[in-house]
């Protein structure tokens, strides 16, 4: 009966013809769509990459950063630990200002006594007693005191009360050479050994 009705196959060659027209046209829609779909997956992929790379970025210069304060502390705490542990001496400059200030001085003799238990007090007192030596004063070392203090004391053996010289000048150049000076009361009980009547003590302590 449908083949044998011209009205019937006209409908079916529209219907037919609307459907061959839009297929193609839903087709490429679809295509379309798929396409702005993935290019917006795409852009929205590179901008969190581009905003994880730009997290870790900032994450990574905040942890250097960071290192680089830990770094220079560390660095300022061991410049300060070496200063703390590194045996005295006498540097050029104090070396200058003590040979300014004690040159031609007319001094009583000097006795360099350092601490007996530590070889640095030992070799600073060394130095010391060179300076001095240089500077054209009598003296001598020994390693009897048992003063177990900081720094450098000064002091005197005047058994008979006489009057000594060059004291005055010694605290002045041991101060001005920032020698860490630190007066104190020396007990020439506390020095082993026989001590010269008439001197002048320099008593070296530990650092």
């Amino acid at each position: 009966m449908f083949w044998q009705s011209v009205a019937m196959l006209r409908k079916a060659e529209f219907v037919t013809l609307v459907v061959t027209m839009i297929v193609p046209l839903l087709g490429g829609t679809l295509l379309l769509t798929l396409r702005h779909r993935i290019r917006a997956l795409q852009d929205q992929t590179t901008q969190i990459q581009a905003a994880f790379y730009h997290e870790s970025v900032e994450h990574l210069q905040e942890k250097n950063h960071a290192l680089a304060h830990r770094l220079g502390t560390a660095g300022t705490e061991l410049d300060t630990l070496r200063q703390v542990t590194a045996p005295r001496h006498i540097t050029s400059v104090q070396e200058d200002i003590l040979l300014e200030h004690l040159r031609g001085v007319n001094a009583s003799p000097v006795i360099v006594s350092a601490y007996s238990f530590e070889d640095e007090s030992a070799s600073y007192a060394g130095q010391i007693a060179a300076v001095l030596r240089k500077a054209g004063w009598k003296v001598s070392v020994n390693k009897a005191s048992m003063n177990d203090f900081k720094g450098v004391s000064l002091g005197e053996v005047a058994l008979m009360h006489q009057t000594l010289s060059g004291l005055h000048e010694l605290v002045q150049a041991f101060t001005e050479a920032h020698l860490d000076l630190r007066q104190r009361e020396i007990g020439l009980d506390s020095i082993a050994g026989q001590l010269e009547d008439g001197s002048l003590l320099v008593i070296v302590g530990r650092k």
